[in-house]
């Protein structure tokens, strides 16, 4: 199979609930858009969320991994590109590429990992007998995969409780929340100063409805922090390191 025929391009437009202070689009938005290409493009090759549920399985994001360039702003128009590497045993290797309307701009990059799970007993699928390596792509994926996570090993630095809003269809912490709980511990000046260059996620249990969730955050590095997240048992649910850019923004932001 050609590789043209192998990889999804979706069209996105920026709207204005999914930007910041500075017009910016959010890395929690910028993950929705990762998802939901993810979502059409293995609806197209026939293993998508319906598919799968026909058998009582799901589909359940493991790792992930973005660099970005450029954020793109309010009311502008991006393409996102999909495709699968390769699949490994229980795990499916899915790439993307962030581009400008007209393709001319790469704006970032992103890998991921996901598991096939069965929704009674949880367990992982064989994805080799469900995934045919005809629709594995080689296009080049240029970033480095989620590596090993140093220990956040810090008193807990703010906490939340999962609400209605956190959670997905499987009643369970929404993915992309899981971000927008992690940014959130960094204030409203680091934002103006610096954008977020690389964030890595690995996602390691499942949280419910009403759980409290503490927050451990360290900065192992200038800009760079390791972030976990703990629920009530002390049982760690993710893990992340968010590395911000070097370089101070041009733009001037009012901080009230």
């Amino acid at each position: 199979m050609e590789n043209s025929k192998l990889i999804g391009e979706y069209p996105f437009k920026v709207l204005p609930f999914e930007v910041d202070f500075r017009q910016k689009l959010t890395l929690p938005h910028l993950t929705n858009y990762i998802l939901n290409s993810a979502g059409y493009h293995a609806d197209s090759l026939g293993f998508g969320i319906k598919d799968v549920k026909e058998s009582n399985k799901s589909w359940v994001i493991t790792r992930l991994a973005i660099e970005i360039n450029r954020y793109p702003k309010n009311d502008e128009k991006i393409r996102v590109r999909t495709w699968v590497d390769k699949v490994i045993r229980t795990f499916s290797l899915r790439n993307f590429a962030f581009l400008s309307q007209d393709g001319t701009e790469v704006l970032g990059y992103a890998n991921s990992v996901w598991a096939m799970i069965d929704i009674d007993n949880r367990r992982p699928t064989d994805l080799t007998q469900i995934i045919p390596s005809e629709i594995f792509c080689d296009e080049p994926c240029p970033i480095a995969k989620v590596g090993k996570f140093p220990a956040a090993d810090v008193d807990e630095f703010d906490s939340f409780s999962v609400k209605y809003s956190d959670v997905d269809f499987n009643q369970h912490l929404n993915s992309s929340k899981y971000i927008e709980h992690i940014i959130d511990s960094f204030t409203l000046f680091k934002f103006s100063k610096r954008d977020i260059k690389r964030f890595e996620i690995e996602y390691i249990n499942e949280s419910l409805f009403g759980e409290r969730i503490a927050i451990h955050k360290k900065e192992v590095e200038a800009g760079k922090f390791v972030i976990e997240l703990k629920n009530q048992a002390g049982t760690t649910i993710c893990k992340s390191k968010v590395l911000f850019s070097d370089q101070t923004l041009n733009e001037e932001y009012i901080i009230k």
